[in-house]
């Protein structure tokens, strides 16, 4: 055979390589089943007249009821129109009980809080009692309550707002029927699909059947996807690509030494 039809051969399959980083990685996520969350989910019942399950579930998910005070610092100002202004009110009301409020921006920031949620959390020690208080705004704002109260109502509260499991879709149900099947025995946990029906909502707390539970993050895994094996192994095809062209240009130049 003609050591230049040879050398030619080489080329070309050395240059359809070296883009194999790219369209291997595209084939491998095209072809390969959805891929799956980072976080392992594990569903667990909750009995609203234990203690230490009352605790787990306000430590979960407390922020569907209640404002953690430090939202209104300045990492996250800019949620609210007067964020200095609204913690200093709540900050007053949570240790004395009640405040009041001339800042019009702060009145309206109240009321949004009011509208959104039932508790406030003293997280930054701001007053002598931290934990959960009550609040309620009055006066179109001007007046704000605090009281402070133990985790039963602020359990109480997430619990009501507990999506209910026959609300749910079909597939939705099936995502949390995976959950809570694969939250017994010696492999805890269960790793979705990212397409799964209901996988946005997680973590949660759904009721079902009278049975009220806590769907919460139980491990997360570091996985790169099949699109980087695919990268990876086009590395390995890219580096073969490069060989074949330099055999190429070898047996080209040495053809035309001997000619």
């Amino acid at each position: 055979m003609d050591p230049r039809r040879v050398a030619l051969l080489l080329a070309v399959v050395g240059l359809l390589c070296l883009p194999a980083p790219m369209y291997l990685g595209w084939a491998a996520e095209a072809t390969s089943p959805p891929a799956q969350t980072s976080q392992i989910y594990l569903a667990e019942p909750v009995d609203l007249d234990n203690t230490s399950d009352r605790k787990r579930l306000v430590d979960a998910h407390d922020h569907d009821v209640a404002l953690p005070d430090y939202r209104l610092t300045a990492r996250y100002g800019s949620d609210y129109r007067a964020p200095n202004a609204t913690l200093d009110a709540l900050v007053t009301a949570m240790r004395e009980g009640s405040a009041t409020v001339d800042d019009p921006d702060a009145r309206a920031d109240l009321r949004e809080i009011d509208r959104e949620y039932a508790f406030v959390r003293d997280t930054n020690e701001n007053t002598e009692s931290d934990g959960y208080y009550r609040l309620t705004v009055e006066e179109n704002g001007s007046l704000v309550r605090a009281e402070n109260v133990s985790l039963r109502p602020v359990a109480d509260a997430v619990a009501e707002q507990a999506p209910r499991y026959a609300s749910l879709t079909a597939g939705e149900q099936r995502t949390i029927d995976r959950l809570i099947d694969n939250s017994t025995g010696d492999d805890l946990g269960y790793r979705p699909s990212v397409n799964e029906p209901y996988v946005d909502q997680l973590p949660t707390v759904i009721q079902k059947e009278g049975t009220l539970y806590s769907i919460s993050v139980y491990g997360h895994v570091d996985d790169f996807g099949s699109g980087f094996a695919g990268f990876v192994v086009g590395l390995g095809v890219a580096a073969l690509g490069i060989v074949l062209l330099l055999a190429a240009a070898g047996i080209y130049a040495y053809d035309r030494w001997r000619s």
